[in-house]
């Protein structure tokens, strides 16, 4: 598969920089709970306009095999449903920076970071090495240090639900 097919396999919802405004207006974001779209909005409205497009709820990997016995759109649904699900990815030109949200930036979010890297990276054999962002309302310096330490940028928007 070439890497434009691919990229188009792996859309989510995607906007471009000209519907920033309008993707700021919004009160939440596509599959996110409200917490984590406040994060993921409050990290546009700062960091949007660096970005040409983005992309959010980005499914890759293979996920679960679908049972063969079920009626095809059931095995569709399934395949779909069980592939990661990156939070939002933002392009600069081909420069990727794939971002995950959380209420409470967690130990958890290194392993989902480096897991949805190399599955991206999988997906797009030609890309470059990703930048990895996590956004959240708030963290204990300890997670913070470690996700840093892996090359992970942490950003804390602990006002953000105030929106």
């Amino acid at each position: 598969m070439g890497a434009r097919s691919c990229e188009r396999a792996m859309q989510g919802y995607d906007f471009t920089r000209a519907q920033l405004p309008a993707l700021l207006s919004l009160k939440f974001l596509p599959e996110q709970p409200p917490e984590e779209s406040a994060v993921l909005l409050a990290w546009l409205a700062e960091h949007g306009p660096e970005y040409d497009r983005f992309s959010f709820s980005v499914r890759v990997g293979q996920g679960q095999a679908p049972d063969p016995n079920f009626l095809p759109g059931v095995q569709r649904s399934q395949a779909f449903s069980t592939k990661k699900r990156i939070d939002a990815l933002a392009w600069q030109g081909n420069a990727i920076t794939l971002v995950e949200a959380k209420r409470r930036v967690s130990a958890d979010a290194l392993g989902k970071c480096l897991m949805y890297r190399q599955l991206l990276l999988e997906e797009l054999p030609d890309a470059a090495e990703p930048r990895l962002v996590v956004v959240g309302l708030y963290g204990d310096a300890d997670v913070i240090r470690v996700l840093n330490g892996h090359g992970i940028d942490v950003l804390l928007y602990d006002t953000a639900i105030a929106r």
